[in-house]
């Protein structure tokens, strides 16, 4: 018998006429690593929360969902709210001592996890003085310390930069295939696709694919099918559509890459010189000795692991945090899209939060008008967040994970929309860990190390220069392809 197995699952929130989920079947063995992907709202999060009977959701269901009775453990995307005591050994602790361990047995699982997690250098920390990718590593060891047969991923890295999140993957396949954990993640991203056993494919909450990567990527781009963005972008570029990155580095000498273009440079719309702030007179630098300058007109990204200070630069820039030294010069009125979008909502309906048709049209929440902000999915928020920030009228527009918790549909919608904002004369600066996002449709990317901008250049230059911290397609050409629009593609 199947560890998971689903069968005709249909369920409504309350009060909604739609349902989230309509007839899904899912059946996951022992061992296996399933991926649910989708456009946001598709109704991934739900059908994760429905496995584990502790959060699932309340609402009219139908059909049959069984996970056999084993311990469940669970990661969701926010970050913050996996964590739930303010030491690393209480955290690992704590999920312990909600089951009948003696203490030494307690004792013995703490020092399993922190080794196996490789947390051990930060057992005496407080949780939050972590980064994000140590935290979402301390919510995994938490989940893997009471030994569950089936951990559920919901969208866990959605908040990490590139090496945490790779870091973060690694470890989950690990959990996998050398322990046996049977793992269902919902996923945005490409991270897991080629590692998976089975993929469904979730769409306006119906299963409208169920097989193997392969035959995924073959499903997504025969159909032409607009999800195929979710795809790395060697698969979508080469006419083998192949997912193994080590096939695709032996094929992919063969593709030409388009001349770079010779971007003319843009009067500056924010200029900082000599920044300097900490969170406290005892407290250490987190900005110091910083420029830096954003083109007028352009989507000037910023890179950067977490807990570089890039959050903290662009409060700084709101004007939401205060610098103890240096100057910030800006040409315009600013607007600010935090990390945690639900803090700028403050009705009870969409449509009260954003008074236009024609922005609730563009952002895809026309169906949304009457739902409380807060029961919105998490790309959903997103969306909605981006359209407040618009209609704020705003000469230059600061994101901090603009794409967070976006589907990569809606993706290429936003870069599309940041283009005509910048077309119309305005400025956006951005944060980002999606170096993808930022390797297509960035005009400039700045690096953020120790405090300060080491590298502000050209989007194909910049990627180029890197090895490890860069695009896909740059890391397989050695910088000659960075982005798919960067290639000559044969007909």
């Amino acid at each position: 018998m199947a560890l998971v197995e689903i069968k005709n699952l249909t369920f409504a929130y309350p009060g909604s006429e739609k349902n989230a989920l309509c007839g899904v079947d899912l059946s996951a063995e022992a061992g296996e690593l399933v991926v649910v992907c989708g456009t946001s709202g598709g109704g991934k999060s739900t059908l994760l929360r429905l496995l584990k009977k502790e959060i699932a959701p309340y609402g009219k269901l139908s059909g049959r969902i069984e996970a056999e009775n084993c311990e469940i453990g669970f990661v969701g995307q926010n970050v913050e709210s996996n964590i739930v005591t303010d030491t690393v050994l209480g955290e690992l602790a704590f999920a312990l001592e909600c089951r009948d361990f003696t203490d030494k047995e307690i004792s013995l699982k703490i020092a399993q996890a922190a080794s196996y997690f490789n947390l051990n250098k930060y057992i005496n920390e407080k949780t939050d003085s972590l980064s994000g990718g140590v935290k979402q590593l301390l919510a995994l060891a938490c989940a893997a310390s009471v030994n569950p047969r089936l951990l559920l991923l919901d969208e866990p890295c959605s908040q990490l930069d590139p090496i945490s999140a790779q870091n973060f993957k690694n470890t989950v396949l690990r959990l996998n295939r050398e322990l046996g954990v049977t793992v269902v993640a919902s996923e945005h991203s490409p991270q897991l696709l080629p590692h998976a056993d089975k993929i469904l494919f979730l769409e306006n909450g119906k299963a409208q694919f169920c097989g193997c990567p392969e035959e995924f990527a073959h499903y997504l781009l025969e159909n032409e099918m607009p999800f195929s963005l979710i795809l790395p972008p060697y698969t979508r570029l080469l006419k083998s559509r192949t997912l193994d990155f080590a096939a695709a580095r032996r094929e992919i000498a063969d593709v030409q890459a388009k001349p770079c273009e010779d971007i003319q440079k843009h009067a500056a719309a924010v200029t900082v010189k000599n920044l300097a702030f900490a969170y406290g007179r005892k407290q250490p630098d987190i900005l110091f000795g910083m420029d830096y300058t954003a083109e007028q007109g352009r989507i000037n990204a910023i890179v950067g692991a977490n807990g570089c200070g890039k959050t903290t630069f662009l409060k700084c820039l709101a004007g939401i945090l205060r610098p103890y030294g240096g100057k910030i010069k800006k040409n315009g009125k600013t607007a600010y899209l935090p990390q945690n979008v639900q803090t700028l909502f403050l009705y009870d309906s969409v449509n009260k939060e954003v008074n236009s048709e024609a922005l609730l049209s563009r952002y895809g929440l026309d169906a949304f008008r009457q739902r409380n902000p807060f029961d919105l999915s998490g790309g959903e928020a997103q969306r909605l967040a981006l359209a407040k920030i618009e209609q704020t009228g705003a000469d230059i527009l600061l994101l901090d994970e603009p794409t967070k918790g976006t589907d990569p549909v809606f993706r290429a919608k936003l870069a599309g929309i940041l283009k005509a904002w910048c077309a119309a004369g305005k400025t956006v600066i951005l944060s980002t860990h999606d170096l993808e996002f930022a390797g297509r449709y960035a005009d400039n990317v700045a690096f953020l190390f120790g405090g300060n901008i080491v590298c502000t250049e050209r989007r194909r230059k910049f990627f180029a220069a890197l090895d490890i911290y860069t695009t896909s397609l740059s890391a397989l050409t050695n910088g000659r392809i960075v982005s798919i629009d960067d290639a000559e593609v044969s007909p």
